[in-house]
């Protein structure tokens, strides 16, 4: 196993279990946030952040956490060994963003570049806001897509909360 992609809505636990994977399977870990974001919250320019994702998908072993550019999510599910989506209700990403949220300003996240705050009523409302589309527009399609023939057996599809958990604390026992 030598490539895995984490992918699921904002909070839903991808960036805990891709710590629990790199640990248990030292494969390099690769969060899109940090490449996606700037300091202050700025975005850094797309073409910037395609070139970066392309560059880290061709390299031989990683674990790529998140989404990244829209245009290479197949491309990078294809070559994943194993992808593993996590499909938590609407409800669990919104009580866990706003229990990080009201953690950010004491806890930053190590995996977000050093100079970034996430403490912000307008990137509370943004990130949010975004959990809505990714769940109403985005998570619908991506599950027709894990269904096709060439990505269903090797898509792990975590559903609960109790999945999730079990894979946390479970890496050495499993076999993504």
């Amino acid at each position: 196993m030598d490539r895995i992609s984490i992918i699921g809505n904002i909070a839903g636990g991808k960036t805990t279990l891709s710590r629990a994977l790199e640990d248990s399977y030292s494969l390099p870990l690769i969060h899109i946030d940090q490449l996606q974001f700037l300091k202050d919250m700025e975005v850094r320019p797309i073409a910037e952040v395609r070139k970066m994702v392309q560059d880290k998908m061709l390299t031989p072993r990683w674990i790529i956490d998140g989404f990244g550019p829209l245009d290479l999510l197949e491309p990078r599910l294809r070559l994943s060994d194993k992808i593993i989506f996590i499909d938590l209700p609407l409800w669990q990403h919104r009580w866990w963003l706003f229990l990080r949220q009201l953690q950010s300003p004491w806890q930053r996240r190590s995996e977000l570049p050093a100079e970034r705050s996430e403490f912000s009523w307008q990137h509370t409302k943004k990130l949010f806001s975004t959990q809505t589309k990714m769940d109403r527009l985005m998570l619908p399609e991506l599950r027709r897509i894990l269904a096709r023939e060439e990505f269903r057996n090797k898509t792990i599809h975590i559903t609960q909360k109790s999945e999730l958990k079990y894979w946390i604390s479970n890496q050495k026992d499993q076999t993504p």
